[in-house]
């Protein structure tokens, strides 16, 4: 385009004459002397930015997977990949609060000391993600389970009568008792737990529940360990037993 309005305003000025040509020659090379470089240079620029934000994404995409992982394990366990005590608590409280009838259980592994002492603390968190594996396999979709402590896990069954959540403690117990778990290949070591639960409804204070679930609990260990109690009114006031030295339960509810 430049070089045809060159040569049409030059013929117009001078004609054809003996530096036509010249003129026609350097109208045509000096704007692709100009041009081809800062194409060049332009696509360059143009490449530099589509690496970089390509770079810029692949960034962003890695900053999300970081954040989440570290999401996750600031809300779940790592040995058994159960909700930790802190998120347990967190989506308990949320989910209570959907029904009127929930039950809590607080589900403890027996005489779990004599499993670390006796085998090595490895097998005891081979035995935890045993439990856990159980919970998972026996729960319902909407039920919540959670490690709230060492051997100690926490459930919560939502819209949930008493009755019901007997069944399904007496269902997870003998399902433990009756999972083969073996600490050595050849030695077969039989897991019990103790389970106290209570009804939860979604107007009463987070502590009350939690201390029911636990008074329940140390009335399942009074009586033998290996076994579901319901909670009933009075069963705060019975003195708590002393169990064998070193795996003394603990006494501390959860609280808010």
């Amino acid at each position: 385009m430049a070089f045809a309005v060159t040569g049409i305003i030059y013929l117009t000025v001078f004609g054809v004459d003996d530096n036509f040509w010249n003129v026609m020659t350097l109208a045509f090379i000096v704007p692709w002397v100009i041009c081809i470089p800062a194409n060049l240079y332009v696509t360059k620029q143009r490449k530099e930015l589509i690496d970089m934000a390509d770079r810029l994404q692949e960034t962003q995409e890695e900053l999300q997977r970081v954040n989440k992982d570290l999401q996750h394990r600031a809300s779940f366990d790592g040995l058994t990949g159960l909700a930790n005590r802190e998120h347990f608590i967190e989506l308990f409280d949320q989910r209570r609060m959907k029904y009127q009838d929930n039950i809590l259980m607080i589900v403890d592994a027996d005489h779990f000391k004599n499993i670390n002492d006796g085998y090595g603390h490895p097998v005891g968190d081979k035995a935890l993600v045993l439990l856990a594996a159980v919970f998972k396999r026996i729960l319902r979709k909407d039920d919540l389970v959670g490690r709230i402590g060492g051997e100690e896990f926490g459930v919560l069954l939502p819209d949930t009568c008493a009755a019901e959540g007997e069944i399904i403690g007496e269902m997870i117990r003998h399902e433990i008792e009756n999972t083969l778990f073996e600490p050595h290949e050849g030695i077969p070591h039989r897991i019990t737990v103790s389970i106290g639960l209570t009804g939860v409804s979604r107007h009463e204070e987070r502590a009350f529940p939690m201390r029911n679930a636990d008074s329940a609990l140390f009335e399942a260990k009074r009586r033998g360990r290996n076994q579901c109690v319901l909670y009933k009114p009075g069963m705060r006031e019975k003195p708590r037993p002393f169990y064998e030295a070193g795996n003394v339960h603990n006494l501390t509810p959860i609280r808010a």
